[in-house]
């Protein structure tokens, strides 16, 4: 399957060369999981997760191949390369192992990386596999949710972009906690809105929107 993976995202159209990357890092999140299902985009949004020496190794990339390098977070290492069309993410891994770092994520079908050794393997600490075969958004769990509650409404998202069926204790989780979104800022929210409202599953999931009230508390906050 890793092999699969790696014939569909062609690295070989990337602009840098996995060479480039520390040893050991890997790709993760949304290009993992559209490639998967078949629907990588024609330019994907790359997100690795890197040992260590994120930004050091963003600003080689600049200086190797051109583009830009914005440090979006200089405390927990992670850094945009931008290179004409592309946005790569570089993030240094948070937490003892790799597994650990994925299961600081939100859903398990977002939790599943690739390796790029010789003999490519993908590691999957969460059941994303199984989850993305029965296309199932599980989150992993309740603590994930609440420390970044714009992850409530990114399964909307998500469901509205690639028809996935929210998993019940998922579904209670949201609704438990869905006035903490009013902590999160505006412009994420209009983002994540933005997007569900234009997938091709966003009338199937507008009503789940409403049922759920989430966007209660973006009503209330006075910013909006």
């Amino acid at each position: 399957m890793a092999k699969m993976l790696l014939q569909r995202l062609k690295p070989d159209t990337w602009p840098l060369d996995l060479n480039d990357l520390p040893e050991g890092s890997v790709l993760v999140g949304g290009a993992v999981r559209d490639g998967l299902l078949d629907k990588q985009a024609e330019v994907p949004d790359l997100d690795f997760v890197l040992p260590k020496d994120a930004i050091p190794t963003c600003k080689n990339l600049v200086q190797k191949y051109g583009g830009k390098c914005i440090e979006l977070d200089e405390k927990r290492d992670i850094a945009r390369y931008v290179v004409k069309n592309w946005k790569i993410d570089l993030a240094s891994q948070i937490g003892e192992n790799l597994e650990a770092d994925l299961l600081r994520r939100d859903f398990s079908i977002n939790a599943i990386a690739l390796n790029f050794l010789s003999i490519p393997f993908l590691v999957d600490p969460s059941g994303g596999l199984q989850d993305l075969d029965q296309m199932q958004l599980v989150a992993i769990n309740e603590r994930n949710l609440i420390q970044d509650p714009l992850r409530m409404l990114r399964a909307l998202r998500l469901m509205s972009e690639s028809n996935f069926r929210l998993e019940s204790r998922t579904e209670d989780w949201i609704r438990t906690h869905r006035k903490l979104l009013y902590k999160v800022a505006s412009e994420r929210i209009k983002s994540e809105i933005q997007r569900l409202i234009v997938g091709h599953w966003a009338d199937d999931v507008i009503p789940l929107l409403k049922q759920l009230d989430l966007l209660e508390p973006w009503r209330e906050n006075s910013e909006f």
